[in-house]
């Protein structure tokens, strides 16, 4: 009798081992497995598979439209900051301008005071050299103009400071811008030359 009832609890707990091990008391998946309500291991939606995301799309595609984003926001940053140097080069050149008319009015002013015969004073021959040096400066500056050119031009119309009468300075200031306007005019018919061939 007592073989017959421990044969009877082995067959019993061999019977109840597989439902045991798997969580619940019949066959088939643990909980959370397989197509039930979590759909994956544990709790959550079920996952999409690597490159996928849940919509069906591609992350490639997502990858794209970020860098494209990028790119276009990279090309508008680029366009406005070339619009803002321009913008002001356009004002830089137009203070050298203004300020370049005012110094040639200046300079017309005293050289016409000077031929009318009115006297200045002694010491305005310092003061007239450093302006038609300054005059020189800023069209060198504004022209870029070359190391060989300028030291020719400085050489040629800055001499020495007693060497003229103020007199003789206000009118070579006033010489000087015409040197300039037509050194400016031979600098644009090369350039059209140029341009045409």
């Amino acid at each position: 009798m007592r073989k017959a009832i421990l044969f009877a609890a082995l067959v019993a707990a061999t019977a109840s081992a597989p439902a045991l091990a798997q969580g619940r008391g019949g066959g088939g998946p643990p909980a959370g497995v397989g197509g039930g309500p979590g759909g994956g291991m544990g709790a959550g939606p079920p996952m999409s598979p690597p490159g996928q995301d849940r919509m069906g799309g591609n992350a490639s595609s997502a990858a794209h439209d970020i860098a494209q984003q990028r790119g276009e926001f990279g090309r508008d940053f680029a366009r406005q900051q070339r619009e803002d140097r321009a913008e002001l080069q356009r004002e830089r050149a137009l203070a050298h301008q203004q300020d370049a008319q005012l110094r040639r009015q200046q300079a017309q002013e005293f050289a016409a005071q000077a031929r009318a015969g009115g006297r200045m004073p002694a010491n305005a021959s310092k003061a007239l050299r450093d302006e038609l040096r300054a005059d020189m400066e800023a069209w060198r500056e504004d022209f870029r103009v070359g190391r060989d050119e300028w030291q020719a031009r400085r050489d040629e119309w800055l001499v020495d400071r007693d060497s003229l009468t103020p007199e003789q300075w206000a009118q070579r200031r006033e010489d000087w811008f015409i040197f300039r306007d037509a050194w400016i005019a031979r600098q644009r018919a090369w350039a059209q030359a140029r341009a045409d061939d």
